[in-house]
């Protein structure tokens, strides 16, 4: 039935007040019923703007099993086996943060948990909920570029983003999180595995760590940003911090700079990004081939000025060209004209080019019954995992891995 959900979100983070914050918008659609989340500061904010009960650990919200229709579940990667599988025992439908897991294993585990209690679990892989991408599946549906030959896409993460992310970040140790190619990219291949429509059978792939490591630290750099001398390095975090203080939530709930520079200090963003232990890479590529004999590939790259992504599709009438951020991309047909399409419909809320948005209003109708084309349950989703994880193994054993 078409009446408001309650929700319940499990981490307060970034991601998990962006899925909040669409309730404010719809709240037809949505009400906040319990946040779980282990920092009072941002549990103090789910109170304010939401009115909604505050669990402090997991174990007290398993235990109170408040009445809702669904979980958000925004915490970190490690955490996402867990709560997932006893969200789905206690009875909820669940959005889950990607990636699903930390592992092809804990992968598995969850999807045969899901089969076993037949929760409805949708994974925010949001570039699907994109018009941007839609309206290149569309086109693709309608076979105007012919049978698909080669995909190329590129992920251009920035370099302030690799380095708050995947260099000082949560997700700066492959053992502690995923690697970059899951962490990062699962999005990416996702996106591949779906415009092909078919099974990839097989990956390799290249990368390293390059640059964010202490041979290239710049001379007489200090330990942390707070206390370098140097005036001329691009990664300083106070400079960071403060042009996108939407990275700030990470550490400081507080929006000013003063609030962002006094909790920076001495903190793991704060330290230089030359020395911060981080092991994942900043570069890499990798190249699939699917069913048929169609290949694809996929660049991902910390050295970009600004952060986003572009696609170039390949077929056999012609060939596609575009950029997310811009929302528009060009058909060019073979014999024929060049097309420019702009993409209409983009929601500014969230982030990923109006993804936050559709995500939500697509889990919405889902939870009321409705059937969703191109919907990223895990039955839709496992695949691109294997193609990450299978991708990962490759890069780092040198070799073709067949799936």
């Amino acid at each position: 039935m078409d009446y408001r959900k309650k929700i319940i979100i499990i981490g307060f983070g970034q991601r998990g007040q962006i899925y909040a914050g669409y309730s404010k918008i719809h709240p037809e659609q949505f009400e906040v019923a319990a946040v779980v989340e282990n920092d009072p500061e941002k549990r103090e904010i789910a109170v304010r703007e939401y009115g909604c009960a505050v669990y402090a650990d997991a174990e007290a919200f398993f235990a109170a099993r408040p009445h809702a229709h669904a979980a958000v579940i925004a915490v970190q990667d490690s955490d996402h086996l867990e709560y997932t599988v006893r969200c789905m025992e206690a009875g909820y439908d669940i959005m889950l943060e990607k990636p699903i897991a930390c592992s092809l294993e804990d992968c598995f585990e969850i999807y045969e948990a899901y089969k076993k209690y037949k929760s409805k679990v949708i994974v925010c892989h949001v570039l699907r909920y994109t018009p941007f991408y839609r309206s290149i599946k569309k086109l693709l549906d309608d076979e105007i570029l012919g049978d698909i030959i080669t995909i190329n896409a590129s992920e251009n993460v920035g370099f302030y983003h690799q380095a708050h992310s995947f260099v000082r970040g949560p997700w700066k140790n492959s053992a502690e999180s995923t690697p970059m190619i899951v962490a990062k990219c699962c999005h990416d291949l996702d996106v591949i595995r779906w415009f092909m429509d078919k099974k990839c059978q097989r990956v390799s792939s290249f990368g390293d760590l390059t640059h964010f490591n202490e041979r290239n630290a710049p001379e007489g750099s200090a330990e942390f940003c707070s206390g370098c001398k140097r005036t001329d390095c691009v990664y300083k975090a106070q400079d960071i911090y403060l042009k996108y203080p939407w990275m700030a939530k990470y550490f400081c709930n507080g929006k000013d700079a003063e609030s962002i520079l006094q909790a920076l200090k001495h903190t793991q963003y704060d330290r230089c990004a030359y020395k911060s232990g981080n092991d994942v890479v900043d570069h890499q590529v990798t190249i699939m081939q699917f069913e048929g004999g169609a290949t694809a590939s996929l660049t991902m790259t910390a050295f970009s000025k600004k952060i986003y992504r572009d696609i170039k599709i390949h077929g056999t009438k012609g060939e596609l060209f575009g950029i997310a951020e811009d929302n528009c991309f060009e058909v060019r047909l073979f014999g024929g004209g060049v097309q420019r399409f702009e993409v209409e419909g983009v929601e500014a809320y969230g982030n990923h080019a109006g993804g936050d948005y559709g995500i939500m209003n697509d889990f919405y109708r889902i939870l009321c019954g409705r059937g969703i084309d191109g919907i990223t349950d895990l039955d839709a989703s496992i695949d691109s995992y294997k193609m990450a994880f299978n991708a990962e193994k490759a890069r780092i054993e040198r070799k073709v891995i067949e799936l």
